[in-house]
């Protein structure tokens, strides 16, 4: 029993040295974001909206270039629907909790560089708004879940200051229906955010 301790104490031991390296960052980020819905009002405006919310930066590697990137980030989105009736446009506006798990890659493992990132994206909805008289609103029902997929680019200013563009495209059905089926409608966001992390 005493020996099989030793073995799980050194290995736990190897487990935290073997971490050791690793570190979490944590940071804020803000932007601006252009969202839409497919198919669901047919033709439609982008809707121009904010996000931001905290971020967590966890290193996955030795050499400085290989991150794990998590983000908790309030966001607005929806799009404006527009029908041919006096060309008049009603806001079909829905706000999310966003939770995206990136992976994050630094091109060089200088101070400041340029990255890539990918991943998916949990989103929970907090609220919606639609104007009274929206022709489709009777059929269409937002559903409180969305998956989704990001894809970005970045330039990182001494691992301290980012830029980041990103786009977000929806992986599920977003919308449920009443009476006809409104076919299967996607969420997309494409945003310019900032990232300052505390250090």
């Amino acid at each position: 029993m005493k020996k099989i301790k030793i073995k799980f104490i050194g290995l736990f031991l190897l487990g935290l040295s073997s971490l050791s390296y690793a570190q979490i960052e944590f940071g804020a980020k803000g932007g601006v974001g252009l969202s839409n819905t497919t198919i669901v009002h047919g033709v439609s405006n982008g809707r121009i909206g904010f996000l931001g919310g905290a971020v967590a930066k966890y290193q996955l590697g030795r050499d400085d270039a290989h991150y794990l990137q998590a983000e908790v980030l309030y966001s607005n989105q929806g799009e404006y629907s527009l029908f041919q009736e006096g060309g008049k446009k009603y806001k079909a506006f829905i706000d999310y909790i966003n939770i995206p798990i990136m992976y994050k890659y630094y091109f060089d493992n200088q101070g400041s560089d340029f990255f890539i990132e990918g991943g998916p994206q949990l989103g929970f909805k907090v609220s919606e708004k639609f104007d009274e008289g929206e022709p489709e609103r009777s059929n269409n029902v937002p559903k409180s879940f969305d998956l989704a997929f990001n894809i970005g680019l970045g330039y990182s200013i001494n691992r301290k200051s980012e830029i980041n563009l990103r786009y977000q495209y929806g992986l599920i059905d977003t919308y449920d229906f009443v009476s006809y089926d409104n076919g299967i409608n996607r969420t997309s966001l494409l945003n310019l955010s900032f990232i300052y992390f505390f250090k």
